[in-house]
């Protein structure tokens, strides 16, 4: 009877041992941030936004929506754009899609209603990583004039001069856009915003039927 109630002390003694080492994790088995890990935090486009879907109402000169889509921290984003533009008298219908990968290197400007595409290489595609628009004051002339609510998201507000324009930012997204063009006001404004969701593949591939034509930079500078 002894040598049972030893065994026995001996088998709870090594439960509890085991049970003690698998909810302690070492010191050494701790994961700390690497290097490279910390550099691609820091150039994500949306450092706040793995992902979002965000719905616009357009009005001014153009009237119609545009919907957003964000993914992976803004690695990709497709920028969807249906309005009728009044040009001298006549309503202009547009379909337009806007593509950014890579991280914002790459930029596809796509006509829906013709099926064809502009790629573009963005050189000055690093300027806005990582900061949420904060340095918009040195990136593009503007000037940080206070703060304002919209769909109860508090946006830090921005103004330019000229051309005249102002942004409603929040986690490095406008919310709110005024601007002019051709000397005529376009106000976009947010009406719906979903974040952290399962943006659909499709929204953010080229359709198989459009033809792609890449723009040379140089070819610009050629006056």
């Amino acid at each position: 009877m002894k040598n049972v109630f030893l065994c026995l002390i001996m088998f709870l003694a090594i439960i509890t041992m085991t049970i003690s080492c698998t909810s302690v994790t070492p010191v050494a088995g701790l994961k700390t941030a690497t290097k490279t890990e910390t550099t691609a935090a820091e150039s994500r486009r949306y450092p706040e936004l793995k992902s979002a879907i965000i719905k616009y109402k357009v009005s001014g000169m153009n009237n119609g929506t545009e919907t957003v889509y964000i993914d992976d921290w803004g690695r990709r984003e497709a920028i969807y754009k249906k309005f009728t533009t009044k040009m001298m008298g006549i309503d202009l219908e547009r379909n337009v899609m806007t593509l950014i990968t890579e991280n914002g290197k790459w930029i596809y400007n796509i006509d829906l209603n013709s099926r064809t595409a502009i790629k573009m290489d963005n050189a000055g595609f690093k300027a806005l990583q990582g900061n949420s628009g904060s340095n918009m004051d040195a990136t593009i002339g503007a000037m940080k004039i206070g703060t304002e609510e919209i769909l109860g998201k508090v946006c830090d507000v921005w103004k330019k001069g000229y051309p005249y324009s102002m942004a409603w930012i929040w986690k490095g997204i406008a919310l709110k856009k005024d601007h002019e063009v051709a000397a005529m006001g376009v106000l976009t404004e947010a009406t719906e915003v979903q974040e952290n969701i399962p943006i659909p593949e499709d929204k953010l591939t080229i359709p198989s039927n459009v033809k792609i034509k890449v723009l040379d930079p140089r070819a610009l500078s050629r006056g």
